[in-house]
């Protein structure tokens, strides 16, 4: 009885071990895709574009099998609808294809719901497909609630809040503006929020703080806002 019992326990121990190796052999062969294919994604935001139709599939064919080997990782899912959106920008894509990619970070925050970035990445892209829709405001408290000083957070936060400018309440208008004193402070994405309301015409809006508020009597005096508000 003792020679079964050890051997079931040692046979039980083989599988595990076998499961182990088996499991950590996936993981990296998921993680070893998913870099190919972030290598391609880094390559097209330094150069604001895809690099071409066999670049593009080939950074989606890597992130699909990343995907497929390791479907429970939150960033490989975000990764997949990250690649699909650049592909709809690239018009390698339908228009359709969005859908999918507002499946993909659903699911990213699903997996992983204290990821700020992924919550402001969807916001963005509801704000896009349904305006200032009950979840896209559900999905950009998300973010706030999880990330209030990322920089993507507040760069999102404030171009989606100026596009909808007219439908904002109080309460929204004064989340705007703690935002925007967050910004202010940093040059890169206080750059980026002026350079966005001035392309959609909104720059007063944020120029009236800058004039007239005490509080950002450094930031009147910068290149930006001679460049942007005079």
């Amino acid at each position: 009885m003792r020679a079964i019992l050890k051997n079931a326990q040692l046979i039980l121990l083989f599988v595990l071990c076998a499961y182990g190796l088996y499991a950590s052999f996936v993981r990296g062969s998921a993680n070893a895709w998913y870099y190919r294919a972030k290598f391609a994604v880094n390559e097209w935001y330094l150069a604001g574009e895809v690099s071409g139709k066999q670049e593009y599939d080939d950074a989606l064919f890597a992130i699909e099998k990343a995907q497929s080997l390791d479907p429970g990782h939150p960033e490989y899912a975000s990764m997949l609808g990250g690649i699909k959106y650049w592909g709809v920008r690239a018009e390698y894509e339908s228009s359709e294809v969005l859908e999918e990619v507002k499946h993909w970070y659903l699911l990213s925050t699903d997996l992983r719901p204290l990821w700020p970035d992924t919550w402001i990445t969807l916001a963005r892209l509801n704000n896009f497909l349904e305006g200032y829709s009950d979840d896209t405001q559900y999905y950009l408290g998300r973010a706030l609630a999880t990330g209030p000083y990322f920089e993507t957070v507040t760069e999102g936060s404030i171009e989606i809040w100026l596009t909808n400018w007219s439908e904002l309440s109080g309460a929204d208008r004064a989340r705007l503006f703690e935002q925007f004193s967050i910004a202010s402070r940093k040059t890169k994405v206080f750059s980026s929020v002026l350079r966005f309301a001035k392309e959609i015409e909104r720059e007063n809006i944020l120029c009236v703080q800058l004039k007239f508020n005490k509080a950002y009597a450094k930031q009147k005096k910068s290149k930006l806002f001679k460049r942007y508000c005079q």
